[in-house]
């Protein structure tokens, strides 16, 4: 028997319908989640705003979503590690788990992933915007007792904060910096914190995001468009950088203010051709990395989560019911002291 259920689905840019679509049923090695928050991440506002994101182009309508938490609705026969209504977070990268890549432990290279609430792959995978979500059952963790929802629904984004912390090699008593102060680079701050990094600096435009960072662990914050950064930055001497703005500018206060022999991750989302002083990475033997969402980083996560070393709930500073799922992105497309913006599904 067909039960319908309701999804926000992409139709183009600013283009956001309430559809009544079939529940999924899961499979024998599936999940069914009854979805209770989802986060807004930069790659949905780019799917608002303007219909496609980067090279990726919707062919059919879909639902945004990949930063969500739910509770258990219904188990496929051989799924063993989870019992309806536990409380649960999920991954929403599927890889294909043969594959060169995958067998190295690099499922975010794996070239036939398919990804929750995105249009990087053709059939697109549907994502949190609706009531459920059906997924296989190694993407769905149990959240550890005491932890909420909307603390489950930042999960994902804590998991890509520590791939790029990963990316930059040694951590420990290192002194680093971030360039862009929003949910990714906060939340790098707390991981490279509770992974023991030294001193941590945050060059961050918003004053709110400024004041998060020194919440976050930043010893020091500064503002890109104060004239006396550059030299502060030079005095910091860090050992590490991420950039995760994704401006041309934020990679040039990377490349300029790390010390020779220093390592760049390059986390954000950059335009195909951008003008930079490369010529510093050889004069100062840098490393430039690339960092692209994750590899079974949720466990790791999760283990900071429920220890009490990484602190997740006062990053979600705006909240929007379900059926104000096309407000919440049209605010978020405009909002300067929002850090994580969620919708309440349940």
């Amino acid at each position: 028997m067909t039960i319908p259920m309701h999804r926000f689905r992409l139709y183009g840019a600013h283009d956001l319908h309430l559809d009544t679509v079939p529940r999924p049923l899961p499979g024998p090695g599936d999940v069914l989640v009854r979805v209770a928050r989802v986060g807004i991440c930069g790659s949905d506002k780019h799917y608002f705003h303007h219909g496609r994101c980067g090279a990726f182009v919707p062919r059919a309508p879909f639902a945004l979503g990949h930063e969500l938490s739910g509770t258990v609705a219904a188990l496929g026969s051989e799924v063993r590690h989870l019992v309806p209504g536990q409380a649960v977070t999920v991954d929403p990268l599927h890889a294909c788990g043969t594959c060169p890549s995958c067998q190295a432990g690099h499922a975010s290279r794996c070239p036939a992933k398919r990804y929750l609430g995105s249009a990087a792959a053709w059939p697109h995978l549907d994502g949190g915007l609706g009531e459920y979500v059906c997924v296989p059952g190694h993407q769905v963790h149990l959240l550890p007792s005491g932890v909420s929802l909307e603390t489950g629904a930042m999960i994902e984004p804590a998991a890509v904060a520590w791939q790029a912390v990963q990316r930059a090699g040694v951590i420990e008593g290192q002194p680093a910096l971030v360039v862009g102060g929003g949910a990714i680079g906060q939340l790098i701050l707390r991981i490279l914190k509770a992974l023991g990094a030294g001193r941590c600096v945050l060059v961050e435009s918003t004053p709110a995001n400024r004041a998060v960072g020194l919440r976050s662990g930043a010893e020091v914050v500064l503002d890109p468009a104060d004239p006396a950064t550059p030299d502060r930055l030079a005095a910091e001497a860090p050992a590490i950088a991420f950039e995760c703005a994704g401006a041309a500018p934020a990679l040039v206060t990377c490349l300029t203010a790390v010390c020779p022999g220093g390592t760049i991750v390059q986390v954000g989302t950059l335009p195909d051709l951008v003008e930079v002083p490369l010529n510093r990475l050889m004069t100062k033997e840098l490393t430039l990395r690339g960092s692209l969402q994750y590899h079974q980083a949720f466990p790791a996560v999760l283990a900071l989560v429920a220890d009490g070393r990484l602190v997740l709930d006062d990053l979600v500073t705006h909240r929007f019911p379900f059926r104000q799922s096309a407000e919440a992105l049209e605010f978020a497309l405009t909002a300067r002291d929002a850090v994580k913006i969620q919708v309440e599904v349940a």
